[in-house]
């Protein structure tokens, strides 16, 4: 009887393991949301992504040491490097100018952040 006991309390225990196990993908749990390419301004969406994924090398104080003397702060400072291609091939990784952001692995910005600074390349750039 005990090794009865003992058997069933072992088989409920390896079936509510292996029913509680699953494997979750990201991609279900946490769908994208949608990347906004149209009307892209530089005011909100551009000027932002360079806040948050460049100006920490490529601001005024620190594009001489950090940032190989490139500099995006500000809508005519990055509309050079938008009129030269340096900045969308730099994102982009296409292998016309160093890869940005740096990183171990050349890991490349989000694919919204460079969808929506192509778009407003391809949109001539405007500053608005």
């Amino acid at each position: 009887m005990k090794s009865l006991t003992v058997l069933l309390v072992c088989l409920t225990f390896v079936l509510l393991s292996v029913s509680s196990c699953y494997y979750d993908v990201e991609e279900e749990l946490y769908p994208a949301s949608s990347c906004e390419t149209t009307n892209v301004k530089f005011s909100d969406q551009v000027s932002l992504i360079l806040t948050n994924r460049c100006l920490n090398c490529h601001n005024t104080s620190n594009a001489s040491f950090l940032g190989g003397g490139i500099e995006l702060e500000g809508y005519n400072n990055v509309k050079t490097y938008v009129d030269n291609g340096k900045l969308l091939s730099s994102i982009t990784h296409d292998g016309n100018a160093s890869f940005m952001p740096k990183s171990a692995n050349n890991t490349m910005l989000p694919a919204c952040d460079i969808s929506q600074i192509s778009a407003w390349i391809a949109d001539g750039a405007p500053n608005n």
